[in-house]
């Protein structure tokens, strides 16, 4: 069983596919199911039937460039409001998933002993996440 290291992974934003560079933290793409309570009077156990399907959303740390190209990107899909495509991919291991997302949170600021970060989440829309064949 082979294992990767979690560095290697890279963020992409936009039909180009441009890699987001300074990338610091970057949380999981996925989804989860609500569970739709089933139950009847008189059932011993719960029961339940899978209700819809809702994307996850993506918590990010950068160290902010107000310069960089896919930093303003990032920022210009928060302040557009629409979908904008995103992918993660790590080529060492063959992992490479695509998503449209709304940037639900674009924060920017520093520590005094720190770096100059933004701050961002990405809410996962339908489709969802996709594999994508590299």
């Amino acid at each position: 069983m082979s294992k990767y290291a979690g560095r290697e992974l890279v963020l992409l934003i936009g039909d180009a596919a441009q890699e987001i560079g300074q990338v610091t933290s970057l949380g999981n793409a996925g989804s989860s199911r609500n569970l739709i309570d089933a139950s009847a009077y008189g059932d011993d156990w719960m029961d339940y039937v899978v209700g819809q399907q809702d994307g996850s959303e993506v918590d990010l740390e950068l160290a902010y460039d107000p310069t960089n190209t896919q930093h303003i990107a990032l920022i210009d899909a928060y302040d557009g409001g629409e979908s904008t495509h995103f992918e993660m991919k790590h080529e060492a291991a063959g992992f490479h998933i695509g998503f449209p997302a709304l940037v639900t949170k674009c924060e920017r600021g520093a520590e005094r002993d720190g770096l100059l970060t933004l701050d961002a989440t990405l809410k996962i829309l339908s489709p969802g996440v996709e594999d994508i064949d590299s």
